[in-house]
């Protein structure tokens, strides 16, 4: 559980077990290859001509036009012949030329459809003319303008051209549109066209087609396109022939096309090479090297396999992989919002899964709503919710939902209604100021826990000045519970737990130390410390921040009472809705108010809580010792 142990590999061969490897690196499907590797300068990057690819995007390409599913479940190499380019060839042709055929038809067919309908469309409006158009398009003395406007632009229209020598014939209309004719002496047509469009005429061009009446040519047009879909139904059953017969075939030139062509690109993209030899490095876990190195000494006797353990993570920048158990993995997502935990660093996932259910649990406590969470989650995992299918969520709605029904049995809350089941410990309304104490408590041991967290990551990495001077190392820990024990021995027995001077002078020591961090953590390695500044400059900037530090450790506690807040929000909100199904004068309306109310708090409150929970473990908590600065580990693969 955590990050994993990685090791960087280095494989040195005769070019002749090139492929081979680069099977055998596939097939492990946990090893992650590094590009542009510096070797030594009689090993090139020399690119091999991939002769598959061109075979391969042609086949992609008919899997595509038949349908076909590309995603294969497993690939078995151990059936893996080399794969006949020529063969391929005679293959690939005749199908490739079938369907070039089957679509030129259907282009040509989408073409006409479109003109049918753009047809019907203009024709269809002046369906109760009985005049064929011909004889209206070539009148010798009169301009024919066809088109429409507003009901209310038409009557406009009407009004003004009473006077002026042209013809208006309504042809159809609608509540909103009228279709009309215009009529006017070939001189006078610019002038026609001018009134038209000071109202917003909208032209309609006849096309040349459109020569008999309309009756006619919507009959005929709704002919060709009765005509058409028998044509696409034909189409259709080839392209099903065509899948039925080759679809067994397909697969299996697409499975060896496609590992040949990753192959190749492989070859290409990650090999160092020489005359005879080739090179490749890269990531593979300490647990999955095990078996890899004995495959590699068994199988392939002139290969060299090699290894070396992570010795500066800073520098070689391992990639990072995580495994946990399915329920922490589901956290892992929301963490990864943040960023990816950096090779050495602690994985938060666990921490941040325990803080996050808890602190849930406490802003959103109530025994039905908590049960609704939990059965929703069971849902999504069932699969009995369709449109959902990350389990992720129905682990975290399982998860939430739990911590909600076990403070709310806490709490004595059912639904809201506070009267129904008796407090197991305590009701925050009734003990307001305690139960903002309580979560400020809370949030000062998730504060120390991050402190300590921060310690290990400083030391595991060797960053001393961090560890020891930081304001998340050991000064700014000690410093921070020292000025917790004294405030909480100054509330309890009036006054500080050592004398002031004392005190004093611990906090101004340790204030200093964090404040010449730098330089006492260069002098822990013997560096000389060196700024790019002004002294003035820096100790100016430095004063800022550590005055920034010392309002940080209050603000960051006192952010914690929003915990106990959004618990006393929630009790609020329970009680009005509560309150407003009292006043409804029968029980079928009361007991309507109570459920839309509660459906209304889980999601909206419970999205409010979820977010302002992962503001607190982002901002307050993961800022102390999480850096999520990581590289995610990307594996060779076939696809």
């Amino acid at each position: 559980m955590g990050i994993k142990k990685m090791k960087k590999f280095q494989i040195l061969g005769l070019k002749s077990d090139l492929d081979l490897i680069t099977e055998e690196i596939i097939k492990n499907s946990q090893m992650e290859l590094l590009k542009n590797e510096k070797y030594n300068t009689r090993f090139k990057n020399d690119q091999i001509e991939n002769s598959y690819k061109p075979y391969f995007n042609k086949l992609n390409k008919i899997m595509d036009s038949l349908k076909l599913d590309k995603k294969i479940k497993e690939f078995n190499f151990d059936q893996l012949n080399k794969l006949s380019l020529e063969e391929l060839e005679d293959f690939i042709m005749p199908i490739q030329k079938k369907i070039k055929k089957l679509e030129r038809i259907t282009n040509k067919l989408d073409a006409e459809e479109e003109r049918l309908n753009n047809l019907i469309k203009h024709v269809y409006v002046m369906r109760n003319i009985d005049i064929e158009l011909q004889s209206l398009k070539t009148l010798s003395y009169v301009t024919l303008i066809f088109g429409s406007l507003s009901q209310e632009r038409y009557k406009r229209l009407i009004e003004n051209v009473t006077e002026v020598p042209v013809l208006v014939l309504k042809v159809n209309e609608d509540q909103e549109r009228v279709w009309f004719f215009t009529f006017a002496k070939k001189d006078y047509e610019q002038k026609a066209l001018d009134i038209l469009n000071s109202v917003n005429f909208n032209r309609i061009e006849l096309p040349d087609r459109v020569t008999e009446e309309p009756k006619n040519i919507l009959s005929q047009s709704r002919h060709r396109l009765d005509k058409i879909k028998i044509i696409r139904a034909q189409i259709k059953l080839e392209f099903k022939k065509l899948k039925h017969r080759y679809q067994e075939q397909l697969l299996k030139y697409y499975k060896q096309s496609l590992i040949f062509n990753r192959i190749t690109d492989v070859n290409n993209s990650f090999y160092g090479k020489s005359d005879y030899f080739f090179i490749t490095t890269g990531w593979i876990s300490e647990e999955n090297e095990k078996e890899f190195k004995k495959l590699i000494s068994n199988k392939y006797s002139q290969v060299l396999y090699s290894s070396q353990e992570v010795e500066d993570a800073e520098e070689e920048d391992p990639p990072t992989i995580i495994e946990n158990p399915k329920w922490i993995k589901s956290f892992s997502s929301l963490v990864k919002l943040y960023g990816l935990p950096k090779y050495g660093e602690i994985d938060p996932s666990v921490f941040f899964a325990l803080s996050y259910i808890l602190l849930f649990g406490i802003m959103f406590g109530d025994l039905g709503q908590g049960l609704v969470l939990v059965l929703l989650g069971f849902a999504i995992y069932k699969n009995k919710i369709k449109f959902i299918k990350n389990q992720d969520i129905s682990y975290i709605l399982i998860s939430l939902g739990s911590a909600s029904m076990l403070f709310g049995t806490f709490y004595g809350s059912l639904f809201g209604m506070e009267d129904l089941i008796p407090a197991l410990v305590i009701r925050p309304m009734d003990n307001i100021m305690f139960w903002l104490g309580f979560t400020v408590m809370i949030g000062i041991f998730l504060l120390i826990t991050s402190m300590i967290f921060n310690l290990f990551n400083s030391f595991k990495n060797k960053d001393y000045a961090e560890a020891l001077f930081s304001d998340s190392g050991l000064s700014g820990l000690i410093l921070y519970l020292f000025m917790l024990s004294n405030l909480a021995f100054y509330g309890l027995q009036n006054r500080l737990l050592i004398p002031v001077s004392i005190t004093a002078v611990i906090v101004i020591s340790l204030l200093l130390l964090i404040f010449f961090k730098e330089p006492l953590g260069n002098l822990l390695i013997g560096k000389k410390f060196s700024i790019d500044q002004k002294i003035s400059e820096y100790l100016l900037e430095s004063i800022f921040e550590l005055f920034d530090t010392v309002l940080g450790y209050l603000s960051n506690t006192l952010s914690f009472l929003r915990v106990g807040a959004f618990t006393l929000n929630h009790a609020g909100l329970s009680m009005a809705v509560i309150i407003l199904s009292q006043m409804m004068s029968n029980n079928a309306g009361s007991l309507l108010i109570l459920i839309a109310g509660n459906i209304v708090i889980m999601v909206l409150e419970g999205v409010v809580v979820g977010i302002q929970i992962l503001r607190l473990e982002f901002f307050e908590i993961f800022s102390k010792f999480y850096s999520g600065s990581g590289r995610e580990f990307n594996p060779l693969s076939i696809d």
